[in-house]
């Protein structure tokens, strides 16, 4: 089973957060510029993305989006624009020697670009997740996107602090008025 941690991160990327302290919520776009984008993406890409990049990155994001909402809604996905932006990235498959002795086929861009690479990715996780375990935050407040990675597929919140913290709380107050 797959984490689907570059799915998430893309779903996530221009969301609407309520950071801890704050009285209204804010929309942070981590694909803005090439700084703040590789910043977010690092993790997932061998090579920094470049200005060039930014667009291809952007309309990935878009399509990923949409097929996260509609995967949560529980309706079928659209998958007409990443579909082709994946007909336009050129791409090979290589057999490589794994460690364990066995052969594993990859697909591998043509053009080692970071865009064609993260869309590589991003179909990998996304063919791979379990739809059932991509879910909403819980908490009223927040609008973002996790993929549930316990065994007993129960997660409630993207991350306990500040979510999972803040829900409990406000149920004990609601409980224990003063």
């Amino acid at each position: 089973m797959t984490d689907a941690a570059l799915v998430v991160a893309l779903a996530n990327a221009r969301a609407v957060r309520r950071p801890s302290h704050a009285r209204e919520a804010v929309r942070e776009d981590a694909l803005a510029d090439t700084g703040t984008a590789n910043e977010l993406l690092r993790p997932f890409l061998d090579v920094p993305l470049g200005d060039r990049d930014l667009p291809a990155i952007r309309s990935l994001q878009l399509s990923v989006v949409a097929i996260v909402h509609a995967l949560i809604d529980g309706s079928p996905p659209p998958l007409g624009a990443l579909n082709a932006i994946a007909a336009r990235a050129p791409a090979i498959t290589v057999l490589q020697h794994e460690p364990d002795g066995g052969l594993r086929a990859t697909l591998r861009p043509q053009r080692a670009s970071a865009a064609a690479a993260l869309l590589i990715e991003a179909l990998r996780e996304l063919s791979e997740l379990e739809p059932t375990r991509l879910r909403w935050c819980e908490r009223r407040e927040c609008a973002l996107v996790f993929y549930d990675t316990t065994r007993s597929a129960t997660q409630r919140w993207h991350a306990e602090r500040p979510c999972g913290l803040r829900e409990r709380q406000r149920r004990h107050r609601d409980r224990h008025p003063r």
